[in-house]
């Protein structure tokens, strides 16, 4: 990452020194996609010490930058973190330089690895999987609206009033019939 930061920031003042050196010839007539006619400005700052102040303080502002606001910037826009989509579920948690290479404390998926790392190639050291400390659910207090919900009983539903009214008709027809039939003189 630093290498790239003094690449870009060389690569600008590179840019800069030669187009100052180039701006002081002078330009043809229609450079630039402008009209013959027109008369041409110099924008390129000019030789005193406050147009280089500027143009050194907006290099540093660049490389600044890109020295933290990228990384930040691409932290925010991935969301990197574990079981991130841009880094799956490979993370490493820790590097320490030793004499013959570096040692990598990686996650990955549930497992915890000591890798070694040299020019030759990287190989597992340990698996320190059982180290890791087991995440057990913690009982929460109940909160006094769930103490509400496991006293109160179940309600019943409302009972179907226009049932129960159809109900009563048959059996006050039924009933009807009953007496027509005992005033006939049949049986009910």
């Amino acid at each position: 990452m630093r290498d790239l930061v003094w690449s870009i920031a060389c690569l600008l003042a590179i840019s800069v020194a030669v187009a100052q050196s180039s701006s002081s010839e002078a330009l043809e007539p229609g450079a630039f996609g402008t009209r013959v006619g027109a008369p041409l400005q110099r924008v390129a700052p000019d030789s005193s010490s406050s147009g280089w102040m500027q143009l050194g303080v907006a290099l540093l502002v660049v490389a600044a930058g890109l020295r933290w606001g990228l990384p930040k910037l691409l932290r925010w826009a991935g969301k990197v973190g574990e079981g991130s989509p841009i880094d799956g579920q490979i993370r490493i948690i820790e590097t320490r330089s030793a004499v013959g290479g570096t040692l990598m404390l990686v996650k990955a998926r549930e497992k915890l690895l000591l890798i070694g790392a040299t020019a030759q190639g990287m190989q597992l050291l340990a698996d320190l999987t059982d180290t890791l400390p087991r995440s057990e659910p913690t009982r929460q207090e109940a909160t006094p609206f769930e103490h509400l919900l496991r006293r109160a009983t179940p309600h019943s539903p409302p009972p179907d009033l226009q049932a129960e009214a159809a109900a009563q008709v048959q059996a006050r027809l039924q009933q009807t019939r009953a007496r027509l039939q005992s005033l006939i003189g049949g049986k009910p």
